[in-house]
């Protein structure tokens, strides 16, 4: 599809999902924030539900897109519980990131779940501030920060690590009288001289991403563990998953989250 029906079709799917959109969850991991962003010229629109647990079971949409002004990369978002009982209220996040350079750490500072009156925070909660940042040492990815809530102080702490596939895509390979295709075996074969890129014959990508984090609970002494995983379906949808597990000894619970993926 092309760009001039994407934007169309990104603004109507918004519109449709804005008198719908209580969670404002910014990009991170399970049940945190990193300072990930989304990416710039991308919509992505959410839909995800906790079932199980002392809660009853719920649905929820949202969408968040990116801007990129260098070196800033800020977020933006919003998203609503829909089900069970009075819908609403549509909740907002922001967030701004800055990468502090080569094999240092990207910080992050941002506010989610925010309301704009008593009314629908007496319904959604009190907004959730935080500062946090996220490493990535190559074999896993650590993030830590700190949420501020109603005064309360909240620490998180989450891992994540990205398993991938790699393989060589398939090049044209002449005798000088006839061409034939078949699988790279060289890094680089079939680019023709000066393609300056000895990895370009690779193809890599995603297979899925484990994530586990913990946060302390608001007005509580107790934390929130979650383990999960997030696979990517196509470049297009993203599924993910993961179960919460209070420390107080109450009954855990699963998430459910889809993402579907919009570039314009």
């Amino acid at each position: 599809m092309s760009k001039s029906l994407f934007r169309p079709l990104a603004f109507t799917l918004l519109l449709s999902a804005l008198p719908q959109l209580a969670l404002a969850t910014p990009s991170g991991l399970n049940n945190i924030p990193t300072a990930d962003t989304a990416p710039q010229g991308t919509l992505v629109l959410q839909t995800f539900s906790t079932v199980g647990g002392d809660a009853r079971d719920d649905l929820n949409f949202g969408f968040k897109t990116g801007l990129e002004i260098n070196p800033l990369r800020f977020e933006f978002g919003a998203d609503s519980h829909v089900y069970p009982g009075l819908g609403g209220p549509a909740v907002v996040q922001t967030k701004v990131a800055y990468p502090l350079g080569d094999h240092l750490p990207t910080i992050a500072g941002g506010i989610a779940n925010l309301a704009f009156t008593d009314h629908q925070r007496d319904r959604s909660g009190q907004p959730f501030g935080y500062g946090v940042l996220t490493e990535d040492f190559g074999f896993l990815r650590v993030t830590a920060g700190c949420g501020i809530q109603d005064g309360d102080a909240l620490p998180f702490v989450g891992l994540d690590k990205t398993f991938k596939l790699t393989r060589r895509k398939l090049v044209a390979v002449s005798d000088g009288k006839s061409v034939t295709t078949r699988e790279s075996t060289v890094a680089g074969e079939g680019q023709g001289p000066g393609s300056g890129d000895p990895n370009s014959s690779l193809v890599t990508r995603d297979l899925f991403t484990l994530r586990a984090d913990a946060v302390k609970q608001h007005n509580r002494d107790d934390w929130l563990y979650s383990a999960g995983v997030l696979v990517p379906i196509c470049k297009y949808l993203v599924f993910e998953t993961w179960g919460n597990f209070p420390s107080n000894g109450s009954s855990p619970s699963v998430t459910l989250k889809a993402d579907i993926v919009i570039p314009f």
